[in-house]
């Protein structure tokens, strides 16, 4: 329970640090590409598992962008606007369209991981896995230190 508190509050902080990227769809695309080349350059993919892999990785990319994560920000943007004068109705409605994007990001992401293991051997399939979390990590990282960095000046 505390791992998947840990990630959901990672990737809270995550995307709301990265706020940018949704404003501009090139820097959706940029921060796309850089995702899929840092987990196609740590695993040992053929180049058929490769191209199964960019086009179920690009789909579920897209799709998870347009129907979670910017659904989601906004529902944070809207929050945070009204988070002192917000009424208990309307904080729980707020929780609960949350929850709800919450739930159909981690639906999204079982089908793609179903449809990786149609086409890749599982054992890439676990590896690429563990490359997202790794890639995620290491934004996570990248940002903390941007952040370290602007404190100093």
């Amino acid at each position: 329970m505390k791992s998947l508190f840990r990630t959901f509050c990672f990737l809270f902080i995550l995307f709301w640090s990265l706020n940018s990227f949704s404003q501009n769809n090139d820097r959706f695309e940029e921060f796309k590409k850089m995702k899929l080349n840092f987990i196609l350059t740590h695993t040992n993919l053929n180049e058929e598992e490769k191209e199964v892999f960019n086009s179920i990785f690009t789909d579920f990319e897209n799709r998870y962008h347009s129907k979670v994560w910017i659904l989601q920000r906004n529902i944070r943007k809207d929050l945070s606007k009204a988070f002192d004068t917000i009424s208990s109705k309307s904080a729980s409605k707020y929780i609960e369209d949350y929850y709800q994007f919450e739930q159909l990001g981690m639906t999204m992401k079982n089908e793609r991981n179903q449809k990786l293991l149609k086409s890749i051997r599982p054992k890439e399939v676990l590896h690429i896995l563990h490359q997202e979390k790794e890639f995620d990590q290491e934004m996570f990282r990248r940002i903390r230190n941007r952040s370290k960095e602007k404190e100093k000046k």
